[in-house]
């Protein structure tokens, strides 16, 4: 909180400087956002810690997925997707947004772009997180378990999961780390089993759909 206290005072300050229309616009596209999108992630993080299974997990060392992991890793991104309904497509128009411009120019995002995902995807970040939370107990995984699983099984259909970190990017935002404000990277995909191709296949149609839940991290 003190860092996130600092960071608003410095941002005040600069309001000040600025003055006028100009403080009202810099707190409209930038610090707006920011607190409400923090605001998000820790009534997210207090949501999470109502997962049941808390404990510890160990990847195996092959990498290799089992048929039940994958039935219940699909079972929760159902539940996800289900829970967001039309919503789904608010998530999907901020991640084609920021995957075409990325991708075409072959960079990371900036500091506006990431705000504008922030202000996009406020409300969603928590109805998102819920349903996560509801999926994750009803098939019994811990958040370690599930995030594991959920990269290997978009691995193995070619989707990196995770690579925009909104979590991660709010941090910043909060600290006041507007130079190290990235998001979308395109990290490299893990070394994909064939086993975990296999058991992946059958779904490939559906994961892709969901492309945008495991780029924005649920």
């Amino acid at each position: 909180m003190k860092k996130f206290a600092i960071g608003c005072a410095i941002v005040l300050v600069v309001l000040l400087v600025v003055g006028g229309i100009g403080g009202y616009f810099v707190y409209q596209k930038f610090l707006g956002p920011t607190i409400q999108f923090a605001k998000s992630v820790q009534e997210a993080a207090e949501i999470e810690k109502q997962v049941k299974n808390t404990s510890s997990f160990n990847a195996p060392d092959n990498g290799e997925l089992n048929e039940e992991m994958v039935s219940k890793f699909i079972k929760v991104q159902t539940h996800i997707q289900t829970k967001l309904g039309s919503r789904m497509g608010e998530l999907k128009a901020t991640y084609d947004k920021l995957d075409k411009t990325l991708k075409s120019e072959q960079r990371d995002a900036s500091f506006s772009e990431g705000m504008g995902a922030l202000r996009d995807l406020t409300t969603l970040m928590v109805l998102a997180k819920k349903a996560q939370v509801e999926g994750l107990n009803d098939v019994g995984f811990s958040v370690k378990q599930y995030e594991w699983v959920r990269g290997q099984v978009y691995a193995a259909v070619g989707v990196v999961a995770g690579a925009f970190d909104v979590a991660k990017l709010a941090e910043k935002a909060r600290a006041g780390d507007t130079e190290g404000l990235k998001g979308g990277s395109e990290e490299p995909l893990p070394d994909v089993p064939e086993k975990n191709k296999e058991l992946v296949a059958p779904y490939e149609k559906q994961l892709k759909e969901w492309a945008p839940l495991a780029f924005f991290g649920f």
